[in-house]
């Protein structure tokens, strides 16, 4: 039997009250996938505070996978220990598994060191290197490779934080000539255009300034605590998408449309007001150039797992706006229009995927939509309902924000958009409390549009 190791560290010393509870959970999504796979012994490497991973509730685990072999390490563990339990294994071939992290977004930084060294003792191992993760993680790296590439982005121009703000901090110096220098790129840029960390995650602490007036002022507030890109804000039609799998054997999805039913210019990835739907086929322009584009990005990067990538369409024209080498906010809708789960793009690529995932022929459609803060047995009922694949509640405490809970849905498997709008639409009239209503009408409006 071919003995594979997934692993997955993670950076975060959870809270125990910061809970995940998803539906169906986690163990019987790892069970349903190891019975696919009768002729592999599966073991999972992972911490206790692995929410993507294990079904964990106030520190302690709640249930445990029968068809895997779990290697548990504690919260505190290091690179060092991670490398030790997966080469204890003696794994054919180990498979990295990253994970998102709110703050900073830098999990798969370190689950490509621990591949390099288990490289370096001769274990064969799938993950992406330590420069494709830190091309990821530092936005700025990430602007400059798909420049470089030839890949369209938007004018972006970077500002390092200590020297713009080196009066500030005692510098020895009359002045601040990097500053002039600063805000004189950024009054020759064309408004609005935004602000964001170039390590941040989860769209925190983002300020979208509508004139050269706005951006200066924030630039010199209290407000700028870190280094920042200076981007020119796209007025389009937003879109994200995925490409799984490795080198030579990449499945790239077609787009899933991304919009907030409010009107407001950002869209908040945790917000209750974000609705996705895909995929988009034939509706965008020139979406198989883009398809060829984002198969051309993975190559490049040398990706493996799940690379996402948030796009906006603007006069026709795909811009490339973030790269995230990890498991993703659609992960779940892309599976789920895929007919699999988000565990099977990992194993798949240790072994010969069953059909091309990519292809129209094998893709169903699906929504993913927010629930504010439930009811844990009136979820568990929505989960059982026709066409909804997923549920996932999060308890979320992040810098900057008060603490709230809210619920990730995803239905799927609809051989049609009207077919999913109107399943959409019998499962709010249904739970009337559990889904507001201006989601099926803003879905419905938008597809219709």
């Amino acid at each position: 039997m071919k003995r594979i190791v997934l692993y997955s560290s993670n950076s975060k010393r959870r809270d125990a009250s910061s809970n995940c509870t998803v539906f169906p959970r986690w163990a019987d999504q790892w069970d349903e996938m190891a019975a696919r796979h009768p002729d592999c012994e599966l073991y999972l490497v992972v911490q206790l505070n692995g929410r993507y991973f294990l079904d964990i509730y106030d520190g302690k685990l709640v249930r445990e996978p029968q068809g895997v072999h779990l290697v548990t390490l504690p919260m505190e563990a290091k690179h060092d220990e991670f490398v030790e339990a997966v080469a204890a294994l003696k794994p054919d071939v180990a498979v990295a598994i990253p994970g998102p992290v709110s703050g900073y977004d830098w999990n798969g930084l370190r689950d490509a060191t621990i591949a390099e060294a288990l490289r370096q003792q001769g274990i064969e191992t799938i993950c992406y290197t330590p420069k494709t993760a830190m091309d990821c993680f530092d936005k700025w790296r990430t602007h400059q490779v798909l420049k470089d590439a030839g890949f369209r982005v938007p004018d972006a121009f970077y500002v390092h934080h200590e020297l713009f703000c080196s009066d500030k901090l005692g510098a020895a110096c009359t002045g601040n000539v990097y500053q002039e220098y600063v805000l004189w790129e950024v009054k020759n840029m064309d408004m609005p255009v935004v602000i964001k960390s170039t390590t941040g995650s989860s769209s925190m602490g983002i300020h979208i300034a509508p004139d050269f007036e706005d951006a200066r002022a924030y630039l010199l507030s209290d407000e700028l605590v870190e280094d920042v890109i200076v981007e020119q804000f796209l007025a389009g039609v937003e879109y994200s998408t995925e490409v799984h799998g490795s080198a030579g054997n990449y499945i790239v999805s077609y787009p899933y449309l991304e919009f907030s039913c409010t009107q407001s210019e950002l869209k908040d990835p945790l917000g209750t007001d974000m609705l996705k739907i895909g995929p988009i086929t034939d509706e965008a322009p020139r979406v198989e150039e883009l398809r060829a584009e984002l198969g051309r990005m993975a190559e490049l990067m040398g990706f493996s797992g799940i690379m996402n990538v948030d796009l906006v369409l603007v006069d026709g024209e795909w811009y490339f706006l973030e790269i995230n080498n990890r498991w993703s906010g659609i992960t779940t809708l892309v599976t789920a229009s895929q007919g699999r789960l988000p565990y099977d793009v990992y194993v798949d690529q240790a072994l010969p995927p069953e059909k091309d995932y990519g292809a129209l022929a094998n893709l169903s459609y699906a929504c993913q939509f927010k629930m504010p803060e439930g009811n844990v047995d009136a979820l568990a009922r929505i989960a059982e309902e026709p066409g909804v694949t997923s549920i996932i509640q999060y308890e979320v405490r992040m810098p900057g924000r008060d603490p709230f809970v809210f619920s990730d849905a995803v239905m799927g498997g609809f051989a049609s958009m009207a077919e999913l709008l109107d399943a959409f639409d019998e499962l709010q009239k249904a739970y009337p409390v559990q889904i507001p209503r201006r989601l099926v009408e803003a879905l419905r409006e938008r597809v219709d549009a």
